[in-house]
């Protein structure tokens, strides 16, 4: 679900470059948290949509990958731009996007206008995202810096995840979404603040550096079969939850819960001793996804929503920091794991695309399992390609 881990490598500062501030800190966080908005609480923003529009699941699910695909892009554009473009003004083109495809699609409701105002809002939100994760990492202490973002993005998408209902049954949709381009509003009030490190970045595309194409390939594909998995059943969640009839407090508490089991994931892959490798870890973990994705299957108790929930966010952020490592050994420059960070955007956001696809049978059944498999051919690609680096060793 997180972003953390994987453009922490294209963050990692160097030395001579401009350190970041206290209140630096602060607007970087709440850029990086508005660009990642959609991701952290994706359950809720269809669940939004659908009350808004009446749309179906299959168009939500459309939906959904014409916003993070469009983040996608511009997080992979911003890797090429972090050395030539005013991070500033890059970052306050983001927020302006971000505000206009939050009013239009507070006030349009057909398909194509709503489509269009997603993938402009998703545009501004990889451009935030980008540039508030390269300026993370240049805290003093970067992985502080991004724990606390990653802390602070779970404690406040699960509080909103917790209070969705009450959320709308007080205020309408549009009301929602012209307080998310408020909100983004009030962030370009931090920017002076924000790093302009365009004149001290190093661009890792340029020079040498050893790059082991096979290896960097089976991590990406691994990291893009994962999220695409992962992205298809967190995408619809809530609208499985629904299909089950289960109240809306159950709903709101599997998902809120289950977003704070992802923090614990996240921090336990950081304490694993490295002996133990990552091969294993990366099983268990598998493991752990498509248990998740099974309990999702016909008709869903409300306990089954709330353990599933916690063990799929729980497998997907104990794997990311994982992945994030095997693709750092790829390329000692950084550029692999620069590119994780589109790769697996793009897998999120084609996960619900893919899902949706399969929806014409009128049940999730046929999803649930696709991920399933999709899921298991991450961790065979993945474990494969560790077992391959070992060989070269």
């Amino acid at each position: 679900m997180e972003l953390k881990t994987a453009i922490a490598g294209m963050a990692a500062a160097e030395e001579g470059t401009e350190r970041l501030t206290r209140w630096g800190l602060v607007s970087a966080i709440l850029v990086g948290l508005v660009g990642a908005l959609v991701i952290f609480i994706t359950p809720g923003f269809l669940a939004v949509i659908a009350q808004k529009t009446g749309f179906d699941d299959e168009q939500l699910g459309y939906l959904a990958a014409c916003d993070i695909n469009a983040m996608g892009v511009t997080i992979g554009l911003s890797t090429f731009a972090l050395a030539k473009a005013p991070w500033r003004v890059a970052v306050g083109l983001g927020l302006a996007l971000i505000v206009a495809g939050n009013l239009v699609t507070a006030a349009v409701e057909a398909f194509p206008a709503m489509a269009a105002a997603r993938i402009i809002a998703g545009a501004g939100e990889g451009i935030c995202i980008g540039f508030a994760f390269a300026a993370l990492g240049r805290a003093r202490n970067p992985d502080r810096a991004f724990s606390i973002y990653l802390v602070t993005g779970a404690l406040l998408s699960s509080a909103f995840l917790y209070a969705l209902p009450t959320i709308q049954s007080a205020v309408s949709p549009a009301t929602v979404f012209m307080f998310s381009a408020g909100l983004a509003a009030l962030v370009m009030l931090t920017l002076g603040a924000f790093p302009d490190g365009s004149k001290d970045e190093p661009d890792i595309f340029s020079g040498g550096g050893k790059l082991d194409f096979k290896y960097a390939s089976g991590a990406l594909l691994g990291v893009f079969l994962l999220f695409l998995a992962m992205g298809a059943m967190w995408s619809y969640s809530e609208r499985i939850g629904m299909a089950s009839r289960l109240p809306m407090d159950v709903i709101a508490n599997g998902l809120s819960i289950g977003t704070m089991t992802g923090v614990v994931g996240a921090g336990l892959a950081g304490i694993l001793p490295r002996r133990w490798g990552r091969s294993w870890p990366l099983v268990i973990s598998g493991v752990a996804g498509i248990a998740s994705f099974l309990l999702y299957r016909d008709q869903v108790t409300p306990t089954a929503f709330i353990v599933a929930t916690m063990l799929m966010l729980f497998s997907w952020n104990f794997a990311q920091p994982l992945l994030s490592g095997l693709c750092s050994e790829a390329c000692s420059r950084g550029r692999v794991v620069c590119a994780m960070g589109s790769i697996q955007t793009f897998g999120t956001g084609l996960g619900p695309a893919a899902a949706a696809a399969t929806l014409v049978t009128g049940s999730f059944t046929v999803a649930i399992y696709a991920s399933c498999i999709v899921l298991a051919l991450s961790v065979a690609v993945t474990v494969a390609t560790i077992r391959r680096g070992r060989r070269l060793d």
